[in-house]
């Protein structure tokens, strides 16, 4: 008995993991190309571009430091690993006159994005 319990619970592991396979989906083949546009000399394929990273949304809390409106940008202090640190921000127009009337010194909870080395603010509160 103890060994058809063991063979019994090896069998339904085994099926466990090898349905867990089966239930994988393949990537669908690329479609044929028309005759036309294979005969043609100057038609030649192209490869596809890389997906572009993924914007990445993330907070932080911290200072006011400054504000340039001509630039679009905002400075915030806050602390990474226990070390002060700053980031500037870039802000559309109507983040812009919100942040305006905020001073110096003033704590902030932000929300942005990074994409391409850039960190946009979606969201900047006085905390």
């Amino acid at each position: 008995m103890k060994t058809f319990t063991i063979v019994l619970a090896a069998l339904i592991a085994v099926v466990a993991v090898a349905g867990a396979g089966f239930a994988q989906t393949t990537a669908p083949a690329a479609p044929a190309a028309p005759k036309a546009a294979a005969q043609t000399p100057a038609a030649t394929p192209v490869a596809p571009a890389a997906p572009a990273k993924a914007a990445v949304v993330k907070n932080l809390t911290g200072e006011l430091v400054s504000l340039d409106k001509t630039a679009k940008t905002v400075t915030v202090k806050h602390v990474v690993d226990g070390k002060p640190a700053q980031m500037i921000l870039s802000v559309d127009d109507t983040m812009l006159t919100a942040v305006g009337q905020l001073k110096a010194g003033d704590p902030l909870k932000v929300t942005y994005e990074e994409m391409g080395g850039k960190y946009i603010a979606k969201t900047i509160v006085k905390a």
